[in-house]
């Protein structure tokens, strides 16, 4: 069949520039937690496009349309100055006026409430350069690092509990995969692919728990809530034959259940399943922890724990590095009377306004960073721009405030901070590689012990495909996704469109 010329040219990249024109970088998508290798197109300091790098371990030749459009949310509502708050009102300053007023802040507060009234969140996709940063200028002064922004109820001591069992092209393998509370086509496109592949081969069934979403492969949706986990788990569900008969079977869980208070109890049951498979049958039944954010293994390789609420209790200045999630600062902090708030981040939004400080800082595309991924493979980003006016790398701004704070920290380049991190996480120098887990040691570490469980209905991570970080959110091509995404998810004809002939 004959196309027309540009017929397979994207709308947003159409009659922009020149293919000739364009420099290249390769980078990750840190829009998930698979991190896709990308490649980005530039041209003088904007991005123009982004295109599949081929990396058969992760994601093969694919990537999805939230990271291949997403670009045009880098130019907008971008914080490009330093801001203070003056008589009520944001007022752009220069850094050195900026950084002497948060030194200053801190040292009265710290005199007056003690180092531990000061508190430091990071975020989940921060690159590792930033969070190690925000670790390292917590244990310098005794501020309270109160962890990333995730209400993660988990033990971090063990790494099986937080990182997948299996490399992502293992599933290729499997010949039986049961889905708990976690929708892999949002959460994870480049898995669901490789998922739908191996249901095309045959020979793999895939089966359910929590949220009836609309999958692109047949997929059995046993029930909503725990009801059907504990019947799994004591033998008694039809599905456990299935599961008898698996070869290589696999269980794949959202991080969304970590968020619950019974979490314990529903861990504790994924883990009975596991341990009575193998009892049985001499198999592994691997579990794997689908993370939805580009960096959350990497806190917690690094020994960054979950944000809890009871550690709000003693703050009195807070300081947030790269939150993206205003829902969650507005969830966490609504009822929490904090006298200050620092903000440091690449772009404004409906939060930045109550901040006292704003410290504008890169996107991923303007800094080079290590990220691990939900499997717990070291990647890097490239930069590829240069950020707009005042802004400055995260670690680099950190750094200055040790200065500012009269305290030398023990690394002035990138490459010492990139070696004081391998002395604890040697991981970091290897990119590209996945370090094996062995699952026969999963239990070694404490006992399972009863706990209680909700019948409750198990709640899905992400429900708007397009708005999941502030980059999307800044996006008018993401708008325009999410509100043709929503057009039809409120339309009767639903269920027509969403139907996949396979």
């Amino acid at each position: 069949m004959l196309l027309l010329t540009g017929a397979l040219t994207s709308k947003p990249y159409a009659f922009t520039s020149r293919p000739w024109e364009l420099r290249s970088v390769q980078s990750i998508d840190v829009l998930d937690g698979i991190g896709s290798n990308i490649r980005l197109d530039f041209k003088e300091s904007e991005v123009l496009r982004v295109l599949p790098r081929r990396n058969l371990e992760i994601n093969e030749n694919w990537i999805s349309d939230k990271i291949r459009f997403f670009y045009d949310g880098l130019k907008r509502q971008r914080l490009t100055s330093p801001y203070v708050k003056i008589d009520g009102e944001l007022k752009a300053e220069k850094w050195k006026k900026v950084i002497s007023k948060f030194s200053s802040l801190l040292k009265v507060y710290s005199f007056e409430y003690g180092p531990s009234s000061i508190g430091l969140l990071g975020s989940s996709s921060l690159d590792l350069e930033s969070l190690y940063s925000i670790r390292s200028l917590s244990s310098h002064f005794g501020f309270s690092f109160l962890g990333i922004d995730k209400n993660f109820k988990i033990d971090i001591d063990n790494s099986k509990n937080y990182k997948f069992q299996n490399r992502i092209s293992d599933f290729e393998k499997t010949d039986f995969c049961l889905f708990v509370g976690t929708n892999p086509r949002f959460e994870a496109s480049s898995l669901n692919l490789r998922f739908r592949k191996i249901f095309r081969r045959g020979a793999t069934s895939f089966a359910s728990i929590g949220g009836n979403y609309a999958p692109t492969f047949p997929i059995n949706f046993l029930s909503l809530t725990s009801k059907t986990l504990v019947a799994i788990t004591q033998g008694k569900h039809p599905i456990c034959k299935s599961l008898a008969k698996a070869k290589k079977p696999t269980i794949i869980y959202g991080s969304k259940l970590l968020e619950r208070s019974d979490q314990a109890g529903l861990c504790s049951l994924l883990k009975v399943i596991s341990a009575s498979y193998f009892n049985v049958f001499s198999r592994n039944l691997t579990l794997n922890l689908l993370h939805t954010t580009s960096n959350s293994v990497g806190a917690f390789e690094l020994g960054i724990k979950s944000f809890t609420k009871s550690d709000l209790s003693k703050i009195k200045v807070l300081y947030t590095i790269g939150l993206e999630n205003s829902d969650f600062l507005e969830k966490s902090f609504k009822k929490a009377r904090i006298p200050a708030v620092v903000r440091q981040s690449s772009h404004g939004d409906q939060v930045t306004k109550n901040a006292c400080i704003i410290l504008p800082s890169y996107t991923f595309v303007e800094k080079t960073g290590i990220f691990y991924n939900t499997e717990g493979r070291p990647q890097k980003t490239q930069r590829a721009l240069v950020g707009p006016n005042l802004s400055r790398d995260d670690w680099k701004i950190l750094r200055i405030l040790f200065s500012a704070l009269e305290k030398q920290s023990s690394y002035n380049t990138k490459s010492q901070l990139i070696t004081e991190i391998s002395k604890i996480l040697p991981s970091a120098f290897f990119v590209n590689m996945w370090f094996t887990n062995t699952p026969n040691t999963v239990f070694n570490f404490g006992s399972i012990q009863v706990e209680r469980i909700y019948n409750s209905s198990f709640k899905l991570f992400i429900e708007d495909f397009y708005m999941t970080s502030i980059l999307c959110l800044s996006s008018k091509i993401m708008a325009k996704a999410s509100e043709l995404l929503r057009s039809y998810m409120n339309n009767y004809k639903f269920l027509n469109w969403i139907s996949v002939k396979i």
